[in-house]
Parts: C-alpha cells; structure tokens; sequence
C-alpha cells in the first residue's frame, strides 16, 4: 500500500504555517507565509491554499498520495460544521465556513479543529502522549489553551468547544480576562497575563529592577519576569510564583476531573 500524506495548517494573525506529514508522522516539509489578514477573508483563505500547495510541493510527494488537510486556529467555532465564528487575530471574521472553503481552493478533504485540541492530538499521536489513553494539555503563549484526552478520544463538548482550559476559575471574582470572566487561570499564568501583572504591581509603586525597563520606554515581556525572578528580585518572584501556582492548581484540578495518565505542557513559557 503507498503511503499516505497530510497536509497541517497553523491559521495565526500573522503567519499561515504549513507542515505535510506521513502516516507515521514523519513530517516532510514544513513553511510559514505572512497571513496578510487586513486583506481579508477570501484573501487568507487563497493564502491557506498557496500554503498547502508549497507544502507538498517541497515535500515533493505526488498529489494524488495527498489525503487531507487539517486546520488548526483559535477562538471560537463549529468542528461539525466547519465554522469559525470569532477568531481573536483574525478580526471582521465572523462565521466564516472555513472548511470548505479551504476545501474548495485544495481540492482536498478538510476539517477545522481548535488549535490547542490539535496541538494535544499531536502529541497524543506521536509525542508526549504516545502509547497512553488519558491526557490532558495546556498550552502556555500569549493566552492559555487546552485539550483533553480521555479513553483515546478528543473531548470536543456539545457546543464544539470544551477543554477551554484557560477558562477555569482559579480565583473566585479575581483578575479580568479577556473572556469576560473573572480569575480565569489565563489571567494569571499566560505569557501575556505574567507581564501584564508585573507591570500593574510596579506602577502600583512596587519595587523591582524591571521599573527600569519602564522608564526606559521598554516593554516587559514574561521572559523578563522569569529572569529577574531568578536572578532576586522579589516582586518579580512573586509574579511568577503565582503564575506556577495557579498552573498547578489548575493541574490538580484536571487530574480530579479526568483521571488523565499524563499532564503535558506546552507553549513559548513552558521552557521556563
């Protein structure tokens, strides 16, 4: 039997990331093209297709082997129906169709999937989570995503959209968040929340090494939390100790729910 290939889509507000893959997960090519979002929708769904087409034509690997394509992006949607409804970096996008019009442009079969449940499902199949039934993931960059696996298959919900790992309350009437809940655990343990909670305490009028970073016209990022944290700055400790606390918290919270065989971590903090 010939082998089989598949195309992986990474849909961002500023690049398009594209990766062809066996059946072993083998990955044969692998690109990234700007999204051009302000261009519109059917201009990055034209890009989407550019995308799949470089992809395996780098891999160079005959069409006709080519399987499918699979669209992992954020925000809201409709896995059953192929719909985005809200993506964050992608706005003026609401309820667009997505599979099957990237369908129509590749001439493949195509199905939609939350970014972070595809990031767990990768790593289900043939990463962290290889060779176990029960997983959960978080997925730590700008915001806080997730995906659970439980008896080997991804939880999905009825209304397309469980495993919002980042929306668990981990402080009752705490921090805003985007979402318009309070105490989420992505206000407290994102990248973006990790700076954004430095910053407030310092100009708040606590003391830290990073004031100079203000002062300077610099922003802080996480990163920098992380490494005046390790190096004695005290509310910089602070900020991240809370930021690993409500983490964990969140890990305890999931290993009572799902019972799962592993926890794995993820994203631009994680090496951290």
């Amino acid at each position: 039997m010939s082998t089989r290939y598949f195309v992986g889509i990474d849909l961002g507000g500023t690049n398009v990331k594209a990766g062809l893959v066996d059946e072993q997960a083998g990955v044969k090519s692998k690109l990234s093209i700007e999204t051009e979002a302000d261009e519109g929708v059917d201009h990055v769904i034209g890009r989407i297709g550019q995308a799949v087409e470089l992809a395996v034509r780098q891999a160079d690997v005959p069409q006709s082997a080519v399987t499918g394509v699979g669209i992992g992006s954020p925000g809201s949607m409709s896995h059953k129906k192929g719909i985005i409804i809200s993506p964050p970096n992608l706005p003026g996008w609401h309820n667009v169709p997505l599979r099957d019009r990237v369908k129509d442009v590749s001439g493949l079969p195509t199905v939609l999937e939350n970014d972070a449940n595809a990031a767990a499902w990768g790593e289900f199949w043939a990463g962290a989570g290889k060779d176990i039934a029960d997983m959960v993931m978080f997925t730590l960059g700008t915001g806080v995503g997730g995906g659970v696996i439980i008896d080997g298959r991804l939880v999905r919900g009825h209304f397309d959209n469980a495993a919002e790992l980042g929306h668990m309350i981990v402080v009752p009437d705490g921090e805003p968040c985007g979402c318009g809940q309070k105490g989420c655990l992505e206000a407290y343990s994102s990248a973006a929340a990790t700076a954004r909670r430095a910053i407030a305490a310092i100009e708040a009028g606590g003391a830290s090494s990073l004031k100079s970073h203000l002062d300077a016209g610099r922003h802080i990022e996480s990163q920098d939390v992380e490494r005046a944290a390790r190096e004695g700055d005290a509310l910089a400790d602070r900020i991240w100790d809370e930021a690993c606390y409500y983490l964990a918290t969140a890990c305890v919270n999931m290993q009572h729910f799902s019972n799962p065989q592993r926890v794995v971590l993820a994203g631009g903090m994680i090496g951290a």
